[in-house]
């Protein structure tokens, strides 16, 4: 019996090939239909405004009904509706965005209650208005949306004159807000990561015009605009952008001095995980040692407390000793240090008319021997003057004092000085009882000091 022609198979590879590559394509739709959706959501939830832009480019009977009570408007449409609640809107300051036409950040200013001076508006918010996209339109890049509106609120008075009450200069002051009338932007040394702005108001203090702020920082990625830290200057510096303790990387820098006493803090620029804006301001502090020695720790202290001469001589000193391991965070704080430590040296070594001048400067740059020279000199007319001059200085003087005998116990002329600020501060009595306790006082500055003390007692 004749077998059948077995049957032509060669058509069947390529339906298998078909079928695979429909499979796949099904696959890639519904892979790139999930992933679209899931972009579009997200989108959505961060920005509800942000699918304008597929609205309008649909046919008109595809339209999305997607409503939104922040919808595009024109510069003079903003204008209209901040004014129709009350509020001023200052002229706009054009900031880089997302498209070639720049976006703008808009100051909203507030009417201040009269007697208001000079500046009679304060700004109470800050918004961020997006440029839109042109799409089918080129007229619509005069539109915008708004994007990020912040709500300013000036530092607390408290806060403001914090350095002048800790200098005995001023009582404390009240926790009310205090107003922010100007804006500033701050370009010149900025990191070129995102803009920076710095909103600034000034009060008068009776000794000088203070001033006082709060630094913000907009990262144009993420429309987001962020307060970053608050600061104050008795002197009424404005803060700045410099390197200032030589590591290559620009940091912000605020004058705090007050009188004689210089006071800077410094703010290094550091990463962090938060999305909206990724960058914080870092105080460069003093109270963390950057390496574990107890000597370095007795530095810090003696910084902390005025004695940057010292306390810069000392961590010279370390230095030489570590060698490579020395770092950049040591390096940071031995900068600050020897930047404050100059300062008070150059006081020191200027020419006083006045005595008790010449004498303050150098107690407070450590200069022990050096002050009880210039006292021994003093005539009966001039220690009157000294006498109420240290009076006035106690608290800043003691605060020297007592760190340098915590750090070099043996120091006979630190001691010296600490029964005299203590006799002006507690009197006579307690100012001996101080000294006599100190474990390594000797006869002789025992001796010295109550011939110093009946001294002073006679003037």
């Amino acid at each position: 019996m004749r077998q059948p022609l077995p049957r032509q198979k060669s058509w069947f590879p390529w339906r298998d090939i078909l079928l695979q590559a429909s499979l796949a394509a099904v696959w890639a739709g519904a892979f790139g239909g999930i992933t679209g959706g899931v972009w579009l959501g997200t989108k959505l939830i961060v920005d509800p405004d942000s699918a304008h832009w597929l609205s309008d480019n649909l046919p008109d009977w595809t339209q999305l009904g997607f409503q939104s009570a922040n919808r595009p408007e024109s510069l003079d449409e903003i204008r209209d509706r901040i004014e129709d609640s009350g509020y001023t809107p200052a002229e706009p300051i054009e900031i880089p965005g997302a498209s070639v036409e720049p976006d703008l950040l808009l100051p909203i200013l507030q009417k201040r209650p009269e007697p208001c001076g000079k500046q009679c508006f304060e700004i109470v918010a800050l918004q961020i208005y997006q440029r839109v996209s042109p799409g089918w339109n080129p007229e619509d890049s005069s539109l915008f949306y708004l994007t990020a509106d912040v709500e300013v609120r000036g530092p607390a008075e408290s806060y403001a004159i914090a350095p002048l009450v800790n200098a005995k200069s001023l009582p404390p002051g009240s926790t009310r807000p205090l107003p922010l009338t100007h804006l500033q932007t701050l370009t010149e040394n900025a990191p070129a990561d995102g803009l920076w702005f710095n909103l600034v108001g000034e009060r008068d203090t009776g000794e000088g015009g203070l001033s006082y702020g709060q630094v913000y920082h907009y990262n144009p990625s993420r429309y987001s605009l962020s307060l970053m830290l608050q600061w104050t200057s008795p002197a009424g510096q404005l803060p700045q952008w410099e390197e200032f303790t030589g590591g290559g990387q620009p940091e912000f820098v605020v004058d705090r001095t007050v009188g004689l006493e210089p006071d800077f803090a410094v703010y290094q620029l550091r990463s962090r995980n938060f999305l909206p804006n990724p960058l914080q301001l870092v105080p460069l502090s003093l109270s963390e040692p950057a390496l574990d020695s107890r000597t370095y720790q007795n530095a810090l202290l003696l910084a902390r407390n005025g004695l940057w001469s010292e306390a810069e001589s000392i961590l010279r000193s370390l230095k030489r000793e570590r060698g490579s391991q020395w770092t950049s965070e040591a390096q940071s704080q031995l900068d600050k240090i020897a930047f404050h430590a100059e300062i008070l040296s150059a006081q020191a070594d200027a020419s006083w008319a006045s005595p008790s001048q010449k004498l303050l400067t150098a107690l407070l740059d450590g200069r022990w021997s050096e002050g009880r020279n210039l006292l021994d000199d003093l005539g009966s007319n001039e220690i009157g003057e000294v006498i109420s001059m240290l009076s006035s200085d106690t608290h800043r003087l003691w605060r020297r004092i007592e760190a340098m005998v915590r750090v070099n116990p043996t120091n006979q002329e630190a001691m010296f000085w600490g029964v005299i600020v203590r006799s002006l501060d507690r009197g006579q009595a307690e100012a001996m009882t101080w000294l006599t306790e100190q474990e390594n006082v000797s006869a002789t500055t025992l001796e010295d000091a109550e011939q110093v003390l009946n001294r002073i007692a006679r003037n």
